[in-house]
């Protein structure tokens, strides 16, 4: 009977740790996609269990209603959960050291097939990830357009996490550059400083406002859904 107890308590120890990791993390990231959304917003991980019979080619996602009215819910997968769990309480990460060797000047400073974007990438998509859902639970739907809004809120996102403030600007400039080679609907070339998707722009800076802020939508306005 000790036996077979023990070998009953070990699976459930490890439910235990992997429940108390995922909701820490939750919790974690909740109030940086409700300062991002300018509403409350409840970050939901994805199991290790759950992502092991996940088919669906996501990294997170927003539910709309008929209406189109967003949940106040962001599905993170377990993969992109962990990439962010290992990315807080760090004010340095070493994948991001390379962006600031590019000369971010020139016309196309980085591509898929550049050795900095094999290094960074995944990194810069998992906190572009959590910025972009984010903006989905404000109500906007147009992928390009999340991406763009995402993007100005990189920094904050990133420095919320304990990211050091200039590494932080820099994962935001990447991903704004990065975003006229994106595939599909969420390409767009439009994200520049003073274009209508400038969520501040009768200021100089971008993406990143200076000193670094949560953008809530078009200029800051909170609940930009309903703006």
């Amino acid at each position: 009977m000790r036996a077979l107890a023990a070998v009953l308590a070990l699976p459930a120890a490890l439910l235990v740790w992997q429940w108390w990791g995922d909701t820490s993390t939750e919790r974690r990231l909740s109030p940086v996609a409700s300062a991002i959304a300018g509403r409350a917003v409840q970050i939901d991980c994805q199991t290790l269990w759950g992502a092991l019979i996940d088919t669906q080619p996501r990294h997170g996602e927003v539910r709309f209603d008929a209406a189109g009215k967003p949940e106040s819910r962001i599905f993170l997968t377990h993969d992109t959960c962990k990439r962010l769990k290992r990315f807080a309480g760090k004010a340095h990460h070493r994948e991001l050291a390379c962006l600031t060797q590019i000369d971010w000047r020139i016309p196309v400073p980085l591509t898929f097939e550049h050795p900095c974007y094999r290094e960074a990438s995944k990194t810069i998509y998992a906190v572009l990830i959590l910025a972009h859902e984010a903006y989905h639970t404000a109500g906007i739907q147009n992928e390009a357009l999340t991406n763009c809004y995402a993007t100005q809120a990189m920094a904050y996102a990133a420095t919320a996490l304990g990211t050091d403030q200039t590494e932080a600007q820099y994962l935001a400039v990447a991903m704004n550059r990065l975003l006229p080679i994106q595939q599909g609907s969420y390409r767009t070339d439009a994200c520049t400083r003073g274009s209508d998707l400038d969520l501040y722009p009768k200021t100089p800076s971008f993406p990143t406002e200076l000193p670094i802020r949560a953008p809530h939508g078009r200029g800051g306005t909170i609940h930009l859904a309903a703006g």
